[in-house]
């Protein structure tokens, strides 16, 4: 549930958009960067095709056994505009999402957005966010500003 000071805060946050969004909002929604995480389930299952098998005449096929839906995981990271995607990222396994992985995620998503959206730097990057401990970690700071992004304010989700 949020507190009062975070309503008033998500509000104050809202109006400082709008401010800034003026008459301009879809020169300014273009000029938007977002990125999130999520865990995608790597499952292959046999086609039909590919999981017939020969029996004899009046023979019963074998049994088949259901196969775990999620056999492995990955955490991809999708760094997009308003005209599509800009990076995909997928974190090896094995590799804990940090800081410094974070950080380097950054100067791939500058450079995706030097080579693929011309002139959209220049016009100034407003890139959002939110507030996971990867993207508040000093490096990640560090590196946000090296970007030249300019940051819009995400207030934290409330705690369920």
């Amino acid at each position: 549930m949020l507190t009062p000071f975070d309503k008033q805060r998500r509000l104050q946050t809202s109006k400082d958009f709008l401010e800034l969004a003026g008459d301009n909002i879809d020169e300014i929604c273009d000029r938007i960067v977002t990125v999130d995480e999520t865990w995608v389930c790597q499952y292959d299952p046999e086609s039909k095709q590919e999981s017939m098998q020969w029996t004899k005449k009046g023979e019963r096929p074998p049994k088949k056994f259901k196969v775990q839906k999620s056999a492995s995981k990955l955490m991809a990271t999708i760094f997009w505009d308003s005209e599509g995607v800009l990076l995909n990222d997928y974190l090896p396994k094995g590799t804990t999402m940090n800081g410094q992985y974070y950080a380097n995620l950054l100067a791939q998503a500058r450079e995706a957005v030097v080579q693929k959206r011309r002139g959209k730097l220049s016009r100034g990057v407003l890139f959002l966010q939110d507030n996971a401990s990867v993207h508040t970690a000093r490096v990640s700071r560090q590196a946000l500003k090296d970007t030249g992004f300019s940051e819009i304010d995400h207030p934290p989700t409330a705690q369920i």
